[in-house]
């Protein structure tokens, strides 16, 4: 199935359709945890209270629908350099729901945020994928990514 796929900002008006969205991800993620989708939510909100992404030039969300129905978002974050160069745009999440996935709706959203790259004239784009997510790994591949040798480090705090 190859769904037509819409790509939106998400500002404050879409917002509550962006939360939908969260809650049915969370709600696929953890089908036996039922206060998973409104931990998810809540989590929204205070994400919100931190950094407006609404209204941020810095970060956003991208909300992918398919006839009219919220199905996927990415999460991005524009990362700049303290010199000339023209630093990055990071792919912090992309997701989809399980029913839209290998439908087109990932591959529409990383082609939005290549777009979005372009007109920021910025380097390129970046993002991590775990190694034994071979589905994501090969949507990267077909959509231009080169693996590297990288190794992420992460502190939580």
């Amino acid at each position: 199935m190859t769904a037509s796929v819409a790509i939106t900002r998400v500002n404050a008006e879409e917002l509550p359709v962006f939360i939908s969205l969260i809650r049915a991800l969370e709600s696929e993620a953890h089908p036996r945890d039922k206060a998973a989708a409104e931990r998810a939510a809540r989590g929204v909100y205070q994400s919100l209270q931190r950094l407006d992404f609404t209204r941020s030039d810095v970060c956003w969300m991208l909300l992918a629908r398919a006839a009219g129905m919220p199905v996927g978002y990415a999460s991005l974050v524009r990362i700049p350099k303290a010199d000339a160069r023209s630093g990055y745009l990071f792919v912090d999440e992309l997701v989809v729901l399980e029913g839209f996935r290998r439908a087109g709706v990932a591959s529409a959203l990383l082609a939005h945020v290549e777009g979005e790259a372009h007109a920021l004239g910025v380097a390129g784009l970046r993002l991590l994928v775990r190694p034994q997510n071979e589905a994501a790994r090969a949507l990267y591949r077909t959509a231009g990514f080169s693996e590297s040798e990288t190794i992420f480090c992460e502190k939580h705090v």
